[in-house]
């Protein structure tokens, strides 16, 4: 796992990752999933034998909770605890830099997201802003110790 400025991870984050992914599961989807960044986000990318396969981030939220972001395998590294790892130093991360809670949005046409984050010990939160409205989409949240 690495954390920082690397390039790597928003581009795998980007069009060829994570919102071609998306796209496929909701075509009708016109959002900008980019548009809340906030300059003090942290990326953290997943290689396998010297390759970029995964990545996330981290986002501070006014409140002192923190927000994960992005989280991304690639198909073919999928089934090897990738995503269960980017989660754990997302989440050792954000408890290092003081954050108290960990938020997400995904999306209800992404079991395999929602078993990952219920199995990590996530509960479902109302929807927060902007998803409050978003009928496709579920949030979650986890106290960090």
């Amino acid at each position: 796992m690495k954390a920082g400025d690397s390039p790597v991870a928003p581009r795998l984050s980007g069009a060829r990752g994570v919102d071609a992914d998306l796209a496929s599961r909701y075509p009708h989807d016109t959002g900008d999933a980019g548009a809340n960044l906030n300059p003090a986000i942290r990326f953290l990318l997943a290689e396998f034998d010297g390759q970029p396969v995964g990545c996330c981030a981290i986002q501070p939220f006014p409140d002192g909770a923190t927000e994960l972001k992005r989280m991304y395998v690639t198909p073919a590294a999928r089934g090897r605890g990738i995503a269960r790892r980017l989660l754990a130093e997302a989440e050792r991360i954000a408890t290092t830099l003081g954050h108290s809670e960990i938020r997400l949005e995904t999306g209800i046409r992404q079991p395999e997201a929602i078993a990952l984050y219920t199995r990590a010990g996530y509960t479902i939160i109302p929807n927060y802003p902007p998803y409050q409205h978003e009928p496709l989409s579920r949030c979650y949240a986890k106290l960090l110790s």
